[in-house]
């Protein structure tokens, strides 16, 4: 008895801490697909003006992983299912996440972003061996001893990495539930990643500010409806 005890005040923690996350949020970030096994949907970005959502943009479109989603691990836990994010299984993940750090392949960011930004290198990388200690970890070959066999060169993917911005997926970096999750340009499906034409990706780097606290929610239409209820936000359509 005491065991289930734990179990239901642990789980209720759980969801006041993703309500918090969500509800300290000044900017909204919703992708959403029409199914788990769409790899096509749409981006929406809110603001939140006198504490409601106002949309800033709506219905931009998106790809995601050529297999759909899976459910991830972020602010949210993973959730149990079918459904379920792992290394290399070309679904883009669902939930609930922060973003991470800012890359590129030109010297610069576009004109109008003001988050921080970093340019990718011949030696840049983003490592997907789990067996490795910097497993989901973007970072320059030479900095540290190379204990990798499978990383990204990220420098030679092109045009897709001109801009890139990491999401905040598996954060404690456990090995084979998914690595080197971003948004980036070029609208086709991906590998597990979200992606947008260059156009758009501007307007979205533009939009994003790094000292107010932005929030992204990635699911299935059905899902998120379920999310809108339960946590108050606002409500999109996808025009497909």
């Amino acid at each position: 008895m005491l065991k289930k005890t734990l179990i239901i005040v642990s789980l209720f923690a759980a969801a006041q801490y993703s309500l918090s996350q969500i509800e300290q949020a000044q900017k909204l970030v919703v992708t959403v697909s029409a199914e788990w096994d769409s790899s096509s949907g749409a981006m929406y970005l809110f603001d939140k003006i006198d504490s409601k959502w106002v949309a800033a943009r709506a219905n931009v479109p998106v790809c995601f992983g050529r297999s759909g989603l899976a459910w991830g691990d972020g602010l949210f836990e993973k959730r149990d299912g079918m459904h379920v994010k792992k290394e290399g299984d070309k679904r883009s993940p669902a939930g609930v996440f922060e973003f991470g750090s800012l890359y590129g392949l030109d010297s610069l960011p576009p004109e109008g972003v003001q988050y921080p930004y970093h340019q990718i290198t011949k030696l840049t990388r983003c490592v997907d061996d789990g067996m490795s200690k910097v497993y989901n970890q973007i970072i320059e070959e030479d900095s540290s001893s190379k204990d990798w066999n499978s990383a990204e060169n990220m420098h030679r993917v092109y045009p897709d990495y001109k801009y890139v911005l990491m999401v905040d997926h598996n954060p404690k970096h456990i090995p084979g539930e998914g690595s080197c999750i971003f948004f980036h340009i070029n609208r086709t499906p991906t590998t597990g990643c979200t992606s947008m034409d260059e156009p758009d990706m501007r307007i979205f780097l533009q939009w994003l500010d790094p000292h107010v606290k932005t929030v992204l929610i990635q699911l299935p239409k059905k899902e998120y409806e379920q999310f809108q209820k339960q946590y108050m936000l606002p409500a999109i359509t996808i025009n497909q």
